[in-house]
């Protein structure tokens, strides 16, 4: 609240009033200069806030060709990496051809064109060559080492069987009827057809009387005991002579003298001798005892004896047996003395 002081002096309240009023328009001017200064910052803020905005846009632009950039260093990278995928990949088949590569070749006939083709996809070149034409025969070499002599082998036979005659029109047959070293081949030869009849002929004249065939009988020989007979003809065909060779039988040895004996001498057939019996004519053998009342026998031996492995002997002793021969008696054979 104001003081009053009285009328012009000092503190007086009109003082106070103007002063107050001073101080307000001082205070006004203040204000006014103040929203003058705020107007021209609001001013230089408008035109720092236009700076801005073109300042921001700028900055957008230069992140707008930032962004270029990126994404053109982007396309790059990819260019690049693209490249070397295709550098890789051709590397790649540069190996595949080194290790992979093969080639094979196919024989044309003489006289063709050769051919070539190549598949990429298995790196194959494959090649056609015509054959070439015969070379010119070269020279006779040189004569080889003469081979080593085998042994000479066992020779094969052959012989003829039987030989009969087939039904007409059926195949003519060989078969073997006898072993691969030892042949013997039978002959199966098919009758021919019946012919047509012919036309008749003329007649012809009386011919003269044809010799007749003979046969006689020529040589009859004796061949070796157990050898083959044979049958020759020392004759013609129409004149026959056959010669005989008939083998003579075993039969008894041909020898020996009175009082000897036939004696088998081993288990081979026909293998036997005459021998002399002990005491000369002091003894008789005539087949088996049962077939004799009586049976005697020398009481001495003079003559080696041997009894076979098939055959027994019995004598009445006593027995002697003379200086420088022998009585000899084969395995399983047996001699008693009695």
């Amino acid at each position: 609240m104001a003081i009053y002081r009285g009328p012009g002096g000092p503190g007086d309240a009109t003082a106070d009033a103007a002063n107050a009023a001073a101080l307000a328009l001082q205070y006004a001017t203040l204000a006014a200069d103040k929203a003058s200064a705020a107007a021209t910052s609001a001013s230089n803020a408008q035109n720092d806030s236009t700076g801005a905005i073109a300042a921001a846009t700028a900055a957008n632009a230069s992140a707008a060709a930032a962004l270029t950039s990126q994404n053109t260093a982007a396309t790059s990278a990819s260019n690049a990496a693209s490249s070397a995928s295709t550098a890789q990949a051709a590397s790649a088949a540069s190996i595949n051809l080194a290790t992979n590569f093969a080639a094979t070749a196919n024989t044309l006939s003489a006289g063709s064109s050769a051919t070539a083709s190549y598949n990429s996809g298995t790196y194959t070149l494959t090649l056609g060559i015509p054959t070439g034409a015969t070379g010119a025969t070269g020279a006779t070499g040189a004569t080889g080492a003469t081979g080593a002599t085998g042994a000479t082998g066992t020779a094969a036979t052959i012989a003829v069987g039987t030989v009969s005659t087939g039904a007409a029109g059926s195949s003519a047959t060989i078969t073997n009827a006898g072993t691969s070293s030892a042949a013997v081949f039978n002959f199966s030869i098919p009758r021919g057809d019946t012919g047509a009849t012919g036309a008749t002929g003329a007649t012809g004249s009386t011919g003269a009387a044809g010799t007749a065939a003979t046969s006689a009988v020529g040589t009859t020989t004796t061949g070796a005991p157990r050898s083959s007979a044979t049958v020759t003809n020392s004759g013609t065909s129409s004149a026959a002579v056959f010669d005989f060779s008939i083998p003579a039988g075993q039969g008894v040895p041909t020898g020996g003298t009175i009082n000897q004996v036939l004696q088998k001498n081993s288990s081979t057939n026909y293998d036997t001798s005459w021998v002399t019996l002990s005491g000369g004519g002091g003894g008789q053998f005539e087949g088996s005892a049962v077939n004799k009342a009586i049976f005697w026998n020398a009481q001495s031996i003079a003559e080696n004896i041997t009894i076979v492995s098939t055959h027994n002997a019995g004598s009445i002793g006593p027995i002697t047996v003379d200086s420088g021969y022998t009585v000899t008696i084969d395995s399983g054979a047996r001699w008693v003395v009695i």
